[in-house]
């Protein structure tokens, strides 16, 4: 639905503020909370090469059931504060419900 917009936005370095600010003036609607739904991704196989943790950010909207979902990652063993540090944007992905 917006995913020539969201790709312009992807693989950038941004706060999860930015990033809901991104997404209102995308989607026209406004989140729910500035900061989404943070989870972290315990992928199966272990890749302990990798040099990054993978978080599922979800953003809710007032107007609307639908939702967006940022697939981010911060660099390994680093305490990251997810209201003032930046992440990296890997994927957006809007759900209609």
């Amino acid at each position: 639905m917006h995913e020539e917009k969201f790709v312009l936005i992807e693989n950038k370095e941004i706060t999860l503020r930015e990033l809901a600010s991104e997404l209102e003036a995308i989607t026209g609607y406004t989140v729910t909370d500035s900061f989404g739904d943070i989870n972290r991704i315990v992928a199966q196989k272990p890749n302990f090469d990798d040099d990054f943790e993978t978080f599922l950010v979800t953003y809710e909207f007032n107007e609307t059931a639908d939702i967006v979902d940022a697939t981010v990652t911060t660099p390994r063993n680093e305490k990251i504060n997810f209201k003032t540090d930046p992440v990296k944007l890997r994927l957006l992905s809007y759900k209609s419900r």
